[in-house]
């Protein structure tokens, strides 16, 4: 057994030890990953432009008015600079793994399995999930979000079961629904309230749901929300509270200016969001469902995690702006009903069908990645070009244990029957192929963010960029804003080749996008140029005479 003695640190500790191990096994990339630009840089560049201007409720980037997210996450970052004096990816990482423990821990005291395997299994599980993971460590508000949404109703089901103090949990329901508002915006009121309301209809109690969402619930949510909305008005105006409450909110959820999607969108993106685990998840969600229309005996645990899972489904696939990771705080829910709805029914066929067939699918891949590292087929070495660091110890080292581990979990499932221990080593393994994988970060990096690229461009010097994803965002490394062309080539071969005035500056240009232009290239054969990941920084003195 797993357990080992009776007395071991395991068998006391089962979610702690394996909360450590994940931890252990994210902290290179926690501690070596590059900001990435899409979100994580821009973040950054908000937080440094409050902390200049002095902005404490109302952001802008770059001079225009930011009104996307609440503030929370903001002073978050904000803080960290001051702490840390720049911004630290292992500081603010913490705001992401610290709140995947939480969840975690509260979803493992919520269920109360009594098998040290099967709570350390249920929350590697959890903390393996495809989103979830990526959330774990990427700089977000969702992670902090859907740490207090699950905290809400936690409390919400102490005060229906009466399993804790209904006053004190009558006063963290809502301090916990307004915090998941304060921290990513409408989906953190939303949820929590819509979730309850629907357990109480499927209780048939939906009459006392002013018990729980009464007066004083909505007063406290309300008093902390003027709070809130004073201070914004305060610092940014009426336009500001405008742009956030109408342009943001309800602009986003009817008619979205952003990730439109079809109302099905969330039905196909729920199978990968909880890879390598979704057949069994879903699988468990659909058999809980059958068995509240047939009337089954459920607990109210099983209950109320279903209602939170189609709850959430089917109002995101409401709003007109849609994205996978908005499912984030339903993930918890999805997970943990699978260990609660087993433990219902017993071991089921189906259930070892559902584990072992993404377990199989995880070996072939890192066969295939061992098979790749070990014998370089031209194809495949041809078409990872630039990424020639993929071809190291390391990488093998990924492909070898991803192959291994799975297939031990299969064993273990289907020849055994042990679904926990299956579980528990094809989580584990994941996890070592991360931390192996993550030993090349700092080469990896070159092609996530642009920490490396900056370190080419010489003080003081202006910034051109072509091509360049948010390169606005770039002023966290230099200091310094940038003179960007976005994705007219013609008009810079016009202005900065063409119409050249003997200034300096360095320019950043996708190196594909250059290629296509030989005026652009030629500037790289006539000053320094790096290549770093898939940008070209050219340092232009001067430009090839033309005829």
């Amino acid at each position: 057994m797993m357990t080992g003695t009776k007395n071991g640190i395991f068998t006391k500790y089962p979610v702690a030890t394996a909360m450590a191990f994940s931890i252990v096994c994210l902290l290179p990339t926690m501690i070596m990953r590059d900001f990435t630009p899409s979100n994580e840089l821009r973040y950054l560049s908000i937080a440094d432009e409050a902390i200049r201007e002095g902005n404490v409720f109302a952001f802008t980037n770059h001079g225009i008015e930011y009104a996307d997210k609440p503030p929370l996450y903001f002073w978050i970052v904000m803080l960290c600079k001051i702490i840390a004096g720049r911004h630290s990816m292992f500081l603010l990482s913490l705001f992401s793994m610290i709140p995947a423990v939480v969840t975690t821990c509260v979803m493992d005291r919520w269920t109360r399995f009594e098998d040290p395997v099967k709570r350390a299994s249920s929350a590697f599980m959890l903390m393996t999930s495809a989103l979830f993971l990526g959330m774990s460590v990427f700089l977000r508000m969702d992670m902090l979000m859907t740490m207090f949404i699950v905290l809400a109703l936690h409390s919400f089901h102490l005060m229906y079961t009466g399993e804790g103090d209904f006053r004190r949990q009558s006063i963290l329901l809502p301090v916990w629904i307004f915090l998941a508002l304060f921290t990513k915006g409408p989906v953190g009121l939303l949820m929590p309230s819509l979730v309850i309301l629907c357990f109480l209809l499927a209780k048939g109690k939906l009459r006392e749901a002013g018990r729980y969402l009464g007066f004083k619930t909505w007063g406290i949510i309300a008093g902390l929300s003027i709070l809130w909305l004073t201070g914004v008005y305060l610092d940014g105006g009426r336009s500001y509270i405008e742009n956030l409450l109408f342009h943001q909110t309800f602009g986003r959820a009817v008619n979205s200016f952003h990730h439109s999607e079809p109302f099905w969108y969330y039905l196909v993106c729920i199978w990968y969001v909880t890879a390598p685990y979704c057949l069994a998840t879903i699988g468990a969600l659909g058999v809980s469902a059958v068995a509240f229309f047939r009337k089954k005996k459920m607990s109210d645990i099983e209950l109320l995690f279903g209602t939170a899972v189609i709850a959430t489904v089917v109002m995101l696939s409401c709003f007109s702006g849609k994205l996978a990771i908005y499912l984030a705080p339903m993930i918890p829910f999805l997970v943990y009903l699978f260990p609660v709805v087993e433990q219902r029914t017993g071991w089921k066929k189906w259930m070892g069908a559902a584990l072992c067939i993404p377990a199989g699918l995880l070996a072939l891949a890192g066969l295939a990645v061992v098979a790749v590292i070990c014998f370089r087929p031209a194809p495949v070495v041809g078409l990872l070009g630039g990424y020639s660091f993929a071809f190291r110890g390391f990488t093998l080292a990924a492909g070898i244990i991803l192959a291994v581990f799975p297939i031990a979990g299969i064993f273990q499932i289907a020849g055994r029957g042990f679904w926990e221990k299956g579980v528990f080593c094809i989580a584990t393994g994941m996890l070592l192929a991360v931390y192996c994988g993550s030993m090349m970060m700092p080469q990896i990096n070159d092609y996530v963010g642009y920490g490396n690229l900056c370190r080419h461009i010489p003080e003081g010097r202006e910034i051109v960029t072509l091509r360049v994803h948010r390169p606005e965002n770039i002023d966290v490394y230099t200091g310094r804003q940038v003179t960007d062309y976005g994705r007219d080539a013609e008009r810079f071969i016009e202005e900065r080749i063409s119409g050249f005035d003997g200034t300096p500056y360095s320019l950043v240009v996708r190196e594909k996008r250059a290629r296509e232009y030989p005026a652009i290239m030629a500037l790289t054969q006539v000053n320094a140029c790096s290549r770093v990941g898939d940008f070209l920084v050219v340092d232009v003195e001067r430009v090839p005479l033309t005829e």
